[in-house]
């Protein structure tokens, strides 16, 4: 099967129809409702073109609702595997549990939205009361615009826009700017956290994540002179032990992400490393890009937060930056859980650590 058509409506719906034959009979096809899909992983993403039309694979399930296949029952439950092919592309990514889908493809029922600076900017861009503008061509992320979806301007406010932590007089501004862009170009949405009890979650996220954040900025300003040009194999090694060495120095753990981010980035030949591109490091590495950096960390953290808090949420951080969404995909986080009022998570990640043993891996992180 070769060609995939989706429609968001209240129920999902999702058309699937086979090439035609070579005898010119018709293909097979099959009508899906309440559809779910299956999220994608490391190596659909680092393949997929997402500034044009969009060809991924496709995997989920629904209730058939329709088919010419002889032996389907209508209303039953099936699986499905295709590969979609839209006009639409998806300069904004859906990062879920499990990987990640095209922004409104990654939507279930009763979804929380957590966009960042860049996407609540590219949906006032494209979007106004819920219509695409003329010259905006066609992408996922205007199919918000068909549903009642909840949206938590959490992370728009958090990034702030100075290359600092915003402060306590500025993030009611930023609060207001999210709220006015999000109003205007999806005004079916339902904004999360957008008033006073808001101003204070962020206030108190700042709070508590900046002792964490400072640890880590001095993690990246003591690894940068090694990491910013590309490390030949024969350095890999002793560069796998530098990182782990500063990280211990500096108090930040093994297992934290901004860690796994360095590592990646000693790993992955050539400066092909989507870690190493997150982290930004740079012959003249500012202070705005080691905050940059560990803003974009800080908001997977809170994902992976929300996950264990609310297993049985739907939620998804829509971004706009690839390498962002790469890292998570490569991280394969799975298990996220709270015992004693502290987070445990697993990851598996073999994609953004090539060449590197299990042995090698667990022997690193190990206390």
């Amino acid at each position: 099967m070769t060609r995939s058509n989706k429609d968001r409506q209240e129920k999902r719906m999702l058309r699937v129809v086979e090439s035609v034959q070579e005898d010119s009979s018709p293909g097979r096809e099959i009508t899906f409702s309440d559809v779910s899909f299956d999220p994608l992983g490391y190596a659909e993403l680092q393949n997929a073109i997402l500034h044009g039309p969009l060809l991924i694979p496709l995997r989920g399930q629904g209730k058939v609702v329709s088919s010419n296949i002889e032996g389907l029952e209508i209303g039953q439950i099936g699986r499905f595997k295709t590969t979609l092919e839209s006009r639409f592309r998806s300069k904004s990514i859906g990062l879920v549990r499990g990987g990640w889908l095209p922004s409104a493809m990654a939507l279930e029922d009763n979804s929380v939205v957590l966009p960042d600076r860049c996407v609540v900017a590219e949906l006032n861009s494209r979007l106004k009361n819920g219509i695409p503008k003329p010259e905006a061509g066609n992408d996922f992320i205007d199919l918000f615009a068909d549903s009642t979806i909840r949206i938590n301007p959490l992370l728009f406010v958090l990034e702030g826009d100075a290359g600092q932590n915003p402060r306590p007089e500025t993030v009611e501004r930023h609060l207001r700017e999210a709220v006015s862009k999000l109003r205007s170009a999806l005004p079916k949405a339902i904004l999360v956290a957008a008033e006073a009890n808001g101003i204070k979650g962020v206030l108190g996220l700042i709070q508590d994540t900046q002792p964490g954040m400072a640890r880590n900025h001095d993690f990246l300003m003591q690894l940068n002179p090694k990491l910013k040009s590309p490390i030949g194999r024969k350095h890999a090694e002793t560069t796998w032990d530098d990182v782990l060495a500063a990280a211990d120095a500096c108090g930040v753990p093994r297992t934290s992400l901004v860690v796994i981010a360095a590592l990646s980035t000693v790993a992955m030949p050539g400066g092909k490393s989507p870690a190493k591109r997150l982290l930004k490091f740079d012959g003249q590495y500012t202070e705005a890009d080691t905050y940059n950096a560990l803003a974009d960390l800080r908001s997977l953290e809170l994902l992976m937060y929300i996950l264990a808090l609310f297993p049985d949420e739907h939620v998804m951080l829509c971004t706009a930056d690839k390498d962002m969404a790469l890292f998570w995909a490569g991280l394969r986080a799975s298990n996220f859980a709270f015992n004693l009022g502290r987070m445990s998570f697993d990851v598996a990640p073999g994609d953004l650590l090539p060449g590197v043993s299990e042995k090698r891996w667990k022997e690193s992180i190990s206390p």
